[in-house]
């Protein structure tokens, strides 16, 4: 049997399928009549409300919001070729909550499924969410985690990775209320990559990295 602990670093394809499982399903926020209207294969992507830059509220029939400092991710998507943007290009990130758990898995939040979403990068290359700061799950340095496809049919993948938040910017965010969080860097394992991260707790913070497929 999978541990429990291992559930969550699966991907869209499991994730996708937990939600239907579920039956979370719904016109939910961040859904467009016209994105239904286009008819496209992704359709059930895009009808389940995964389609989304805000992702900080659950979608679909579930009704949850994470708390915690504001986190404005930005993702560029480029070439490892060239370096060029790529353009339309899908992004599925998700996160665990302040208190380092994940929607979906976690005790308790398996009727949740916020912290998680699919953007298309912009012609510059860009895909951006808003999130909330996430705190540390065991064991592991705070990050984010992000698959890249060729585009929003979300098949091929051709990126699964996490990216991790620097040290002194936890710190900053671990020391206001609701988080509980504490770094071990001799204990946490780190992912290689790695954001920058600018702003301040009142007014929110910025995660900034470039990914190259």
């Amino acid at each position: 049997m999978l541990k429990l602990e291992t559930l969550h670093d699966r991907g869209l394809a499991d994730d996708f399928s937990t939600v239907l499982r579920r039956r979370m399903m719904g016109l939910a926020r961040g859904t467009t009549v016209a994105a239904l209207a286009a008819g496209h294969s992704y359709s059930p992507l895009v009808r389940s409300g995964i389609v989304r830059g805000d992702i900080r509220r659950s979608f679909g029939t579930a009704t949850g919001a994470a708390r915690g400092v504001s986190l404005d991710i930005r993702l560029r998507i480029t070439s490892a070729n060239s370096g060029r943007p790529l353009p339309d290009y899908a992004v599925y990130l998700w996160q665990c909550d302040q208190d380092g758990n994940y929607s979906l898995y976690d005790g308790g939040l398996d009727q949740e499924n916020y912290l998680r979403g699919v953007q298309t990068a912009d012609s510059a290359g860009w895909a951006r969410f808003t999130s909330v700061f996430p705190g540390a799950h065991e064991g592991r340095w705070p990050h984010l985690h992000v698959e890249i496809y060729p585009s929003l049919a979300c098949r091929d993948l051709l990126y699964s990775g996490k990216v991790a938040l620097p040290g002194d910017a936890c710190e900053k965010v671990y020391a206001t209320d609701g988080y509980t969080a504490t770094l071990d860097p001799a204990a946490m394992s780190m992912p290689l990559e790695m954001a920058s991260v600018t702003g301040d707790v009142r007014r929110g913070m910025v995660a900034t990295r470039t990914l190259s497929v």
